[in-house]
């Protein structure tokens, strides 16, 4: 039955609506693509801890805060909206109100200048936190939304191209931010500064969601939040069409979060970097993440949604191999670009699979139970990383997350099953 609500659904949405709904979407992200590499978790973010005195252990918080606060929240996101046939007001306000957190950091490091360190770490990844607390609200909802606005048949190219956007623009950001930490600013200041217009950027993106034309969905009855959550969950892992393979894949690949957090600031002691190369670090990572994109959608709606998690581990057992024995400063950008190839493929493989595996029309549940059930692992492996580096060093611990990947690989090869309601799936099981 789901099969045939998707071939209505991609019937019923005239292809000139889908593309002007794309089209709006990038709007937003035209606006968010800037603002999310002036606060990139890759580079930016470790990089200002580290020059505020935080130590690889502390750089393990986050990855801990940043999965917990990005994932768990989506499952109750999307509880509460899951009695709503039309979200395009929910995912509006949402995105609007994002920025607040970091108009507070801006406010703090800009104007109110140095405290001691702890409280500067402390004060900033409680706002950075909140801010990714907040978007994690969101995001399952988001991808449920952006599901319904574009044709089902078209779903990994409208996805790979609103992704395309938003890191075309996240290069145009990092080179804003390469200018800004190049000033004559002094730290904190010049970051402040990119706070300050990272926050702007989401409020002014959201209004392009406006415009967007949105159809009533499929909704579904609302019980008490943590029992249906769990129920939710438990749906997910008794699920036998090839989610469970998807989720050991997620926890084996936590190997992703030292090239994300851990890298950066191991390299630039190794090549004696300044504090403006993680902002080019990013805007190649950026680039990675544009090639990603468009690989994305060409690999997902042709060949099936497995595949592009297949590219997506690919990618993380590269630049981990590179990262480890790359001895060359020009290898600190190869690592950069196979970072951004892996986070994309990575996200999009997650959004699509997870709509996929899900056998209901109303798939926002299962966007928000996927993550949020590796989510406590991953940040206990990821978030222990730092302590791990500073005892052993990071070469040595990032071999095991590179033996990690391999299981990953193998498992994404040979087991990772296409699933039954997606196009590719459909198109086997006839």
């Amino acid at each position: 039955m789901w099969g045939d609500l998707l071939v209505s659904a991609a019937m019923t949405l005239p292809l000139e609506r889908h593309w002007k709904n794309v089209t709006w979407a990038l709007g937003v992200e035209a606006f968010w693509g800037v603002s999310l590499a002036l606060i990139s978790v890759v580079a930016i973010v470790p990089v200002f801890l580290s020059h505020l005195g935080a130590s690889n252990t502390v750089l393990g918080a986050l990855p801990a805060v940043w999965t917990l606060m990005a994932y768990l929240p989506g499952a109750f996101g999307s509880h509460f909206t899951s009695h709503l046939p039309l979200r395009k007001q929910a995912v509006f306000v949402f995105h609007a109100a994002s920025g607040i957190p970091w108009v507070l950091a801006a406010i703090w490091f800009g104007i109110g200048g140095r405290h001691s360190p702890g409280l500067d770490i402390t004060v900033f990844l409680v706002l950075w936190g909140t801010a990714w607390g907040f978007m994690g609200l969101f995001i399952p909802v988001w991808i449920n939304f952006i599901g319904k606005v574009t044709r089902p048949e078209l779903r990994a190219t409208s996805f790979g191209t609103i992704f395309f956007f938003q890191t075309l623009m996240g290069v145009i950001g990092g080179w804003v931010a390469n200018r800004i930490l190049s000033s004559a600013l002094p730290f904190p200041q010049n970051y402040a500064v990119g706070f300050l217009v990272a926050g702007i950027c989401m409020t002014v993106g959201s209004f392009f969601f406006l415009p967007v034309v949105e159809d009533p969905g499929a909704t579904a009855p609302q019980g008490q939040a943590v029992a249906t959550v769990i129920r939710h969950m438990r749906e997910v892992l008794s699920d036998r069409g090839g989610v469970r393979v998807y989720l050991a894949i997620v926890v084996l690949t936590v190997g992703g979060w030292l090239l994300i957090s851990y890298y950066p600031v191991f390299a630039e002691r190794r090549f004696g970097l300044r504090a403006r190369d993680s902002a080019i670090f990013t805007a190649v990572c950026m680039a990675g993440q544009m090639i990603g994109s468009i690989l994305t959608g060409v690999v997902g709606d042709r060949f099936g949604y497995a595949k592009v998690a297949i590219v997506s581990v690919v990618s993380l057992t590269i630049g981990l191999g590179v990262a480890i024995w790359g001895s060359h400063p020009a290898l600190y950008y190869v690592t950069a670009f196979a970072t951004g190839l892996y986070i994309v493929t990575d996200r999009l493989a997650q959004f699509n699979l997870s709509m996929a595996f899900c056998p209901h029309e109303d798939n926002t549940a299962w966007l928000g139970a996927i993550p949020a059930i590796t989510a406590p692992v991953v940040a206990l492996v990821a978030g222990s990383g730092g302590g791990f580096i500073d005892r052993f060093g990071f070469p040595r611990v990032a071999c095991a997350g590179l033996l990690l990947a391999a299981v990953a690989l193998y498992l994404a090869l040979f087991h990772l099953k296409e699933p039954a309601y997606s196009l590719a799936g459909r198109r086997k099981a006839t």
